[in-house]
């Protein structure tokens, strides 16, 4: 956590330039459509968000943008600043720190708990997921999107394919790390040291589940749903758009094959 606080505060001001994969139109557009379907399942006027790990607000400006209620949760005090500029006068929108694994609300408090491209940072994500679902009122719905799906770890030839297509040269990472000043910052001579004298697997961005042997299992989340009362009304796969790529190269394998998942859970009606 202490990781993830640190990495995120100094990427804060630049984490949406960093962030292609998820500052872009056409994810940004799936995202839009994602969220309006589920506030149409849900068909509760201004209903009470927590965007948990929200970050610099992507998913929370959706939220905003359709009337909710949104509370903004995370570890990472600067990223949330960010946030509070993005949604000045857009909506109603309040931020809130996060200080250790439990989320600081009581039970039963919103009709919607969402978290965007988040449980890979969470040590204890099923966890994460029982706190959501916690905090979720009855018939509230838990709403996971951005988290790689089992095909992500296979060996699909069409995935293989599209990965090869939209990787960037080692070129043209230098050049981006150049452009974001990150090159000759201390945080990537860090992260070059660590990778290479202590632990090949750190991530300067806290990432933990993103290995072949330890990452996100739907299986597991589904199991905590299930125990929990809480029913997936949605699940769907879908290719994850990559800006190196372009969209020719995209619409060639978005049917062919995904890498990432979202879904819809529904807690039972009467359960606190």
């Amino acid at each position: 956590m202490r990781h993830n606080i640190e990495a995120h505060d100094i990427v804060a001001e630049l984490y949406d330039a960093k962030h292609g994969e998820i500052y872009n139109s056409v994810e940004n557009a799936r995202l839009e459509r994602t969220v309006y379907d589920l506030l149409g399942l849900l068909g509760v006027p201004a209903p009470a968000v927590l965007d948990f790990g929200a970050g610099t607000g992507n998913l929370s400006m959706k939220f905003l943008a359709k009337g909710c209620r949104v509370t903004a949760l995370d570890v990472s005090a600067r990223s949330l600043e960010v946030l509070a500029r993005k949604a000045g006068g857009i909506g109603e929108v309040s931020l809130k720190l996060l200080e250790n694994e439990r989320i600081p609300f009581p039970d039963a408090t919103f009709n919607i708990a969402a978290c965007y491209s988040v449980l890979h940072h969470v040590p204890d994500y099923l966890f994460a997921v029982k706190e959501m679902v916690r905090v979720l009122r009855p018939g509230g719905i838990l709403y996971i999107d951005h988290e790689a799906n089992e095909m992500a770890w296979s060996q699909d030839p069409a995935l293989a394919a599209y990965r090869h297509g939209t990787r960037l040269t080692r070129k043209e990472h230098l050049r981006q790390l150049f452009h974001s000043r990150e090159l000759f910052s201390f945080a990537f001579a860090k992260t070059v040291f660590m990778k290479i004298f202590v632990n090949p697997r750190y991530e300067r961005e806290g990432d933990v589940h993103v290995w072949p042997d330890d990452h996100i299992e739907w299986d597991k989340i589904a199991k905590v749903l299930e125990a929990d009362s809480t029913k997936i009304i949605r699940s769907q796969d879908y290719l994850l758009y990559q800006p190196r790529g372009g969209a020719e190269l995209f619409e060639r394998y978005r049917d062919a094959c995904s890498d990432t998942r979202y879904i819809f859970a529904q807690k039972r009606a009467g359960l606190s």
